[in-house]
């Protein structure tokens, strides 16, 4: 295989992972700013019962942490919440915010190199989403082997690897960060999220195919 070849399929898979990278950080968006995940956990986990709160609170908890990731304020007014966890917080929000500029940057990197690769190798453009859409689909496969095997295990690799500090070691009897939001939760928000960015990727594979067949 000739240079130039390598170089156009090491292109190919680089716009097709940037391109995973902006449907999970667009999906993210979403799955943050609307009432779908703090609904499905009200009706999933019993957190009512885990934190003796009323449903109004939980609901006013929620809303001021939904409210908290889109505002300015440093850190999160919520009573109920000792200082370690509206520290903790603060770092979420920090990541959060990294996530959404990473995608951002993504998006620019994507069209420079998609219409690189376009122009010098004349390749369509539905052949990057169906790259991206394989690539996606084998990771999906793994997150799923690796959560059946320890989610939990993800779940501390991800913290120890995402936080400089340990205030993300929190007391699930103590304190209301993990009464109201379990480890669990955060397992099937992550599917959600990955499921939900696959559609995207079908989704784009799907309309660019068609319109090529129109051209």
């Amino acid at each position: 295989m000739s240079l130039n070849i390598s170089l156009k399929y090491i292109l190919l898979i680089l716009s097709s992972l940037l391109f995973i990278l902006i449907s999970i950080s667009g999906m993210l968006f979403p799955l943050i700013k609307f009432d779908f995940i703090y609904q499905y956990n009200l009706s999933i986990y019993p957190i009512e019962e885990r934190t003796s709160l009323n449903l109004d609170e939980i609901k006013n908890t929620n809303n001021k942490i939904k409210n908290y990731f889109f505002s300015d304020e440093e850190f999160l007014d919520v009573e109920i919440f000792n200082n370690k966890e509206v520290v903790h917080m603060k770092d979420v929000k920090e990541i959060i915010n990294n996530i959404f500029l990473f995608g951002k940057i993504s998006c620019i990197a994507f069209v420079l190199l998609a219409s690189f690769i376009i122009y010098k190798y004349k390749i369509y453009l539905h052949s990057i989403f169906k790259y991206s859409t394989i690539i996606f689909i084998v990771i999906i496969f793994l997150f799923s082997i690796l959560t059946l095997v320890s989610f939990n295990k993800i779940f501390i690799i991800f913290h120890e690897v995402a936080f400089k500090n340990d205030l993300w070691l929190l007391n699930i009897n103590e304190d209301y960060l993990l009464m109201m939001y379990p480890e669990s939760f955060f397992r099937d928000v992550a599917i959600f999220l990955l499921i939900s960015s696959l559609f995207i990727n079908f989704m784009m594979l799907y309309i660019t195919k068609t319109l090529r067949k129109k051209v």
